[in-house]
Formats: structure tokens, C-alpha cells, sequence
């Protein structure tokens, strides 16, 4: 055979060169695209890490830039929303801001008592602004699957730099060098960039667009991995679980596959030496149940409560009994017994957004203890009117349902910011396929 010469060489050399530029080139001009338009800038605000330019005394979450530009374009719609006269409200934000004014009515009727903040209120509301993002991104036909899939790869190569301690992390105060769990870009925390990616999935996965899913699954499974965050991880595999039993032909099949992905994490999880298995050895011990009943008989109650006490420090945990089980179980403990030993009226409303303080890792005990009844069945509609959209709403709402057993991630801005802005795409998508169908049935109709 002979040899390939230099002129053969050079065209197979040049066409994928000027193939990847002429790539290049297009994606440079969809951002430049971008960023004359200001009504997707909440799209890029998703990619930002979040750094507070403001901060408040006793509170994570200060005035971040995030805060600025998502106030000067909310400022802008309502002023084109007034003027073009279409006082009209969509299902979805019309639940939102039902559920803020219901929050901030819990807020007025605590002020004044313990740590409760109307910051909490406007944060939500501050959210649905990227569901109209959402709907613009689509109505500028722009790709959502190529924006969810950036989202996974920066912050999955971010967070492996991090795990590798080549790189550190971005918190609410700027850049720190050691971030000890590996949480990515976008996030400021592993159990937030957990619940991120758990959404993140969800949507690609669940979405319209075909995917090569097996890739995507292990990819966001090893990601899940790295972040040490065990609810998403349990998260990811029962998304997994739903994705392939909907597209199982038949039951004995799903049965092998099932078998398979359980099999895969856990023999990693024994083989491999990691911050999850070192934090679970004690997850299902007994001594956990014995702990949280000593721990609930000893706490005192406080009948004027302001918010979850320092108590339950990690290095307090009695020997035999999960860290994060007995750091929970503490704040959990507190926060039942106080408010059972309150009027039963402090259900209806709850101790107003923020009046358990900064964290309690446990978003649905946080929602009815803060929110009350009236609050909790507010946002439960909210959720469950996202979830009817479509597929991948319905299973991005179970995600975030899963991670708030553990985590406030209800609270999480990157979290609810996303599902708003996922939520405001499947709208467009409807709107676009009722507009498709009219002028079907239109075209029928003029032809016969």
C-alpha cells in the first residue's frame, strides 16, 4: 500500500478543521445572539456562580448581581405587560404568586416575632422570572437540550477539577481555594448541586428530543457520585428506574435491568473508597432511633421560639449513630416539640419564611412549620400544576420531592430558578403545538 502523501494529507487535516470552525463560529454568534436580547439573560445567570455583593446580618443570601439583573427585567415585562393591556396571568405564575402572597401574609402576621423574613417570600417570586425566560428561549428558537446538556458538562468537568483538589469553589462570600465536597459552578453547596443535577436530568431525559441515555445516566450517576449528596443519588436511580420501565416492552426485562443498575452503584460504592460510604456506615443502625428519642425527651421546650439552635454539632454525635441522621434528627426534635407545645392557630399560617432560621435540612417539615397549612397546600398546588405540564415537569417536581425530605431545597435559588425556567419551555411548547394544530385543522377545513 503506499504511503499517503503531503497533498493527500492536507485536505484530511483541513475539512475537520474548518468543520469545527465553522461550528465554533455558529455557536459564537448564538451568544452573541444572546446577549442582545436581555430577556434570556436568566438563562445565563444559571451558568453564574452566586457571590453576594450585599449581605444581610445572619442570613447565606444577600443582594447578588443575580438580584439586579432579574429585578431590571422583571421591571421592564411589567411595564410591556401594562402596556400592551394583556392583564392576563398564565396557571403557573398566577399559582406562584398566590403562593408569595400567602407567604408573605405568614410574614406580616409573625413580624416582628423570631427570625421570620419577607427575603424568603420574594425569593420565590424572584424565581418565576425565568419561566418566562423559559418561554422566550423557545419563541427565539433556541435549543433547550444543548442549554440543559452545558449545564451537566461545565459544572460535571467543574466539580471533577474540585474533587481532584485542582481547583476550588465559589461560595456566597467569593472564591475559596478548598471546598472540601466537590458542588460545581452554579451552586455553592454539594446537596443543591444535587438537586440541580437531579432536575437537570430529569429534563433531558424526560424531554421530547431523543437522547442516548445510558451515556447521559452514568454521566449524571458519576456526577451525582462526586457531590457525596445521597439523596441525589437516590434520586437519579428511581429517574432511571422510571425512564425504563416506561420503555420496557415487556416486565422480565425491566426485572434484569433493574438488577443491573442496582448492582453497578453498589459495587463501585463497596470498590471504590468514598465520602458516601464513610458517611453511611451508620444509616441504618437502630442506635439512630434510640438517639433521636433521647434527643427529643432532652430538649427543653421553648415556647418563645426564634430559630433552630446551634445544637447537634457533627463531633456531638454519639459513637454508632449517623452524623447527618443525628445533626437532622436535632433540629427536627426541636422544631416538632416546640411547635406542638403551641395554640393549634399556629398551623394555619406557620412561624412566617425564615422563622426556623438559616437551615434545616428537611424541606417539608421546614414548609409546614414556616408556611402553616394554608402555605404548604398553596405550594403543593404550585407544584402539582408545574408537574401537569408535561413528562419532564412531572418528573422534575419528583426529584425536588425526594431532595426536600433531606434538604431545604425548596429554598435552593438554582433549584426552583431552573424548574420555573423548564416549566416556561414546556408552556411554550404547548402554545406552539395548539398554534401547529389550528392551522391543521384551518388548512382541513379551507380544502374541502
Amino acid at each position: 500500500m503506499a504511503p499517503i502523501t503531503r497533498e493527500q494529507r492536507f485536505p484530511a487535516v483541513l475539512f475537520p478543521a474548518l468543520i469545527s470552525a465553522e461550528r465554533l463560529y455558529r455557536y459564537a454568534q448564538k451568544a452573541v445572539g444572546i446577549l442582545k436580547e436581555p430577556l434570556l439573560w436568566p438563562m445565563i445567570l444559571l451558568f453564574l456562580p452566586k457571590i453576594n455583593l450585599l449581605g444581610f446580618r445572619n442570613e447565606t443570601a444577600g443582594i447578588r448581581l443575580d438580584d439586579i439583573v432579574l429585578m431590571m427585567i422583571a421591571g421592564c415585562w411589567v411595564v410591556d405587560w401594562i402596556g400592551r393591556l394583556e392583564l392576563t396571568i398564565e396557571p403557573v405564575p398566577l399559582a406562584g404568586f398566590t403562593v408569595v402572597c400567602l407567604f408573605c401574609l405568614s410574614n406580616l402576621v409573625n413580624s416582628g416575632m423570631g427570625h421570620s423574613s419577607f427575603l424568603y417570600s420574594f425569593r420565590l417570586a424572584e424565581y418565576m422570572i425565568f419561566f418566562w425566560s423559559g418561554k422566550y428561549l423557545l419563541r427565539r428558537g433556541y435549543d433547550f437540550d444543548l442549554l440543559v446538556k452545558a449545564l451537566i458538562l461545565l459544572n460535571f468537568a467543574v466539580t471533577v477539577l474540585q474533587y481532584a483538589g485542582l481547583i476550588g469553589g465559589f461560595a456566597t462570600l467569593g472564591y475559596e481555594s478548598d471546598v472540601g465536597r466537590p458542588y460545581g459552578l452554579s451552586a455553592n453547596h454539594p446537596a443543591e448541586m444535587g438537586a440541580l443535577i437531579n432536575l437537570l436530568y430529569a429534563a433531558l431525559v424526560f424531554g421530547d428530543n431523543r437522547i442516548k441515555f445510558w451515556r447521559w445516566s452514568l454521566l449524571v450517576g458519576v456526577f451525582a457520585f462526586l457531590t457525596g449528596s445521597r439523596s441525589s443519588l437516590l434520586a437519579h436511580f428511581v429517574l432511571m428506574l422510571i425512564y425504563i420501565y416506561r420503555h420496557s416492552k415487556n416486565k422480565p426485562s425491566f426485572v434484569i435491568k433493574t438488577a443491573v443498575i442496582a448492582a453497578i452503584p453498589v459495587a463501585v460504592l463497596i470498590a471504590v473508597p468514598n465520602n458516601i460510604t464513610s458517611r453511611s456506615a451508620d444509616l441504618f443502625s437502630f442506635q439512630n432511633v434510640d438517639t433521636f428519642r433521647d434527643v427529643y425527651n432532652s430538649i427543653p421546650v421553648d415556647r418563645q421560639f426564634a430559630d433552630v439552635s446551634e445544637g447537634g454539632a457533627p463531633e456531638d454525635s454519639p459513637e454508632g449513630v449517623d452524623i447527618s441522621w443525628y445533626m437532622r434528627g436535632y433540629k427536627w426534635a426541636e422544631v416538632v416539640k416546640t411547635m406542638s407545645a403551641q395554640p393549634w392557630t399556629i398551623w394555619i399560617l406557620g412561624v412566617g419564611p425564615g422563622g426556623i432560621g438559616i437551615a434545616l435540612d428537611g424541606g417539608w417539615l421546614r414548609l409546614i412549620v414556616e408556611t402553616g397549612i394554608v402555605g404548604s397546600f398553596a405550594f403543593l398546588y404550585l407544584l402539582r400544576r408545574i408537574s401537569r405540564l408535561g413528562a419532564a415537569c412531572s418528573m422534575a417536581v419528583f426529584a425536588l420531592a425526594v431532595n426536600m425530605v433531606m434538604i431545604d431545597s425548596h429554598l435552593a435559588y438554582k433549584v426552583m430558578a431552573f424548574l420555573f425556567f423548564l416549566a416556561g419551555t414546556q408552556v411554550q411548547i404547548q402554545l406552539e403545538r395548539s398554534t401547529t394544530g389550528n392551522l391543521n385543522t384551518h388548512s382541513r377545513l379551507g380544502t374541502t
